[in-house]
């Protein structure tokens, strides 16, 4: 067959297959819609994170342009505990209602696990809706009660140091809060007021200081209570941190005072809610380097 009409063939044959594609259609944009901020509009954010100390009086912004038909629930995981209720819904503009909440605290539990729920509302006229998720704590991936210890605590005194079990290796793409109870013994009035507890992290750094130590005022008591209770974020360097990463704790008093650790642990925190744990964008985008 001539070459001229191998070609024309071809040709024809192309123009037939591309006639028979349908060209991706584009959904179209709705025009209703249902927006929740917290402080700015501009802001719309999709879940509510309650900060570990519990919140009084606490508001969220809904905006619409379809009427809103106020079905809010929220389904706890926990029944029991009563820690979130909504006070008051109220509408100051049209299509603007203002949701005042309080959410109990999270620190007289010695613990910052996962509290959720759901906040629903809809629109059944526009066949719309949203849910929101209630959320106050984080994932916890690590936990070290020193049961094992004879007294159920670490007990440093002098120059002691203390290293952890290896700790679960880390992302980059997350970070890690840390906690733990600390709290002193001693019979020196002169010492009470001034003793501090270092952690120190293998392959990491913490958020507040960029360094590897954080230094901690540690109180006097008896026991762990919500007023001993320190929790500080932790973060990899933006790089993949070791399986054999481990914290130290060491303390530079004198023998007469010994400072009491419980209930270390560390709690997954996800790049959205670092997001929400600091207004400062700025910050963020300056110091973090978010893949």
């Amino acid at each position: 067959m001539d070459k001229k009409v191998l070609i024309l063939l071809g040709v024809s044959l192309a123009a037939v297959i591309s006639c028979g594609k349908k060209e991706k259609e584009t959904p179209p944009t709705r025009s209703e819609f249902i927006t929740v901020y917290e402080t700015s509009e501009a802001k719309a954010v999709d879940n509510i994170q309650v900060p570990f100390e519990g919140a009084q009086d606490g508001k969220i912004h809904v905006k619409s342009n379809v009427p809103l038909q106020w079905k809010y629930l929220i389904d706890l995981n926990e029944p029991d505990q009563e820690w979130f209720s909504i006070k008051s819904v109220e509408e100051v503009e049209p299509g603007h209602f203002v949701v005042t909440y309080d959410a109990a605290s999270l620190l007289p539990l010695n613990s910052l696990e996962r509290r959720d729920g759901n906040l629903s509302f809809s629109s059944p006229e526009a066949f719309l809706g949203k849910y929101l998720p209630i959320r106050q704590g984080y994932s916890r991936r690590f936990f070290e009660d020193f049961s094992d210890l004879n007294d159920g605590t670490v007990t440093l005194t002098g120059k002691q140091t203390f290293t952890t079990d290896e700790y679960p290796e880390l992302n980059k793409d997350f970070f890690d809060y840390i906690s733990f109870n600390a709290w002193a013994e001693t019979d020196n009035e002169f010492r009470s007021k001034n003793i501090t507890l270092d952690v120190t992290v293998s392959g990491g750094i913490f958020y507040d200081t960029r360094l590897t130590t954080f230094r901690v005022n540690i109180p006097i008591g008896t026991g762990a209570d919500k007023s001993n209770l320190k929790y500080f974020l932790l973060m990899g360097n933006g790089e993949r941190m070791s399986s054999k990463t481990h914290f130290i704790f060491s303390v530079a008093n004198d023998d007469r005072v010994y400072v009491h650790i419980d209930n270390f642990a560390a709690y997954v925190v996800t790049e959205a809610e670092m997001i929400s744990l600091f207004e400062d964008e700025e910050l963020l985008d300056d110091e973090v380097e978010w893949e």
